[in-house]
C-alpha cells in the first residue's frame, strides 16, 4: 500500500515536470495521431519508419526530429496545392485544418502559406494510384519554421476525406506528441507508467 502510495505520488510530481519540458513547439516528436472525429469516427494508422518508395499506409509525420509538437481537433477545407498565388485559400475560414495536394511547392511552403490563411493543421495528401504517389513518407524539410501539426497522408485517404467533403463537413483530430527527454523517460520509469517506452516498442514491432 505504501510503495504504491509512493508511486502516485512520484507520479504527481513527474508527470507535470514532464509537461514543463515539453511545451515547445520545436521540440522533437515521439509519435502523432490522426483521428476522424466525424462523419466516421475513425483512427488512422502511422507508420514509424516512412522509406522511399513510400509504403501505402495511413500518414507519417514528414520530418520527426522538427515537427512541431501540437494538437487540433476542427474542420478540414480542401486548399488546392496550397498556393496562394493561385487563389487555393480564397475563402479559407481560419481555424480550419488545411487539407493539401502534394505538388509543384515544397511542403514546408505549404504548411508556411496554411498557418498564414490560418489553418490550425494541415493534412498534405498524396496524389497518384501507385508507386511513390500513392504512399507516404518522411523527410522533405526543416518543419522548425512551422507551428501548426501537420502530416502527410496517403491517396486513399485523401480521396476518402474529399468525397467526405463533398457531402458535408469532416472534422478530424490531429496530435503530434512531444519527444521525452532523458530526464522525462526516468520520472516515468520511476512511477511505473512508462507510457512512451510502451508506446514506442509498440511501433517498432
Amino acid at each position: 500500500m505504501t510503495h504504491r502510495m509512493n508511486k502516485c505520488l512520484l507520479a504527481c510530481v513527474a508527470i507535470p515536470v514532464c509537461s514543463l519540458f515539453a511545451t515547445s513547439a520545436q521540440a522533437a516528436t515521439a509519435f502523432a495521431r490522426l483521428d476522424q472525429i466525424s462523419p466516421n469516427a475513425t483512427s488512422y494508422i502511422e507508420v514509424a519508419t516512412a522509406p522511399d518508395p513510400a509504403p501505402i499506409i495511413n500518414f507519417a509525420r514528414f520530418n520527426p526530429a522538427t515537427t512541431p509538437v501540437g494538437e487540433v481537433t476542427a474542420t478540414v477545407q480542401f486548399a488546392g496545392i496550397g498556393d496562394p498565388t493561385a487563389g487555393d485559400f480564397t475563402g479559407f475560414i481560419a481555424g480550419n485544418i488545411a487539407l493539401i495536394d502534394r505538388g509543384t511547392l515544397p511542403f514546408v511552403d505549404k504548411i508556411v502559406n496554411a498557418e498564414a490563411a490560418g489553418a490550425t493543421g494541415v493534412l498534405i495528401a498524396n496524389t497518384a494510384t501507385s508507386g511513390n504517389g500513392a504512399g507516404v513518407f518522411q523527410g522533405g524539410g526543416d518543419f522548425s519554421v512551422t507551428t501548426v501539426p501537420a502530416v502527410m497522408i496517403s491517396f486513399a485517404l485523401g480521396e476518402e476525406i474529399k468525397n467526405s467533403l463533398a457531402t458535408g463537413a469532416v472534422e478530424m483530430h490531429i496530435a503530434t506528441v512531444p519527444e521525452p527527454s532523458s530526464l522525462m523517460l526516468g520520472l516515468l520509469a520511476m512511477t511505473g507508467f512508462g507510457l512512451f517506452g510502451r508506446r514506442r516498442r509498440q511501433k517498432n514491432t
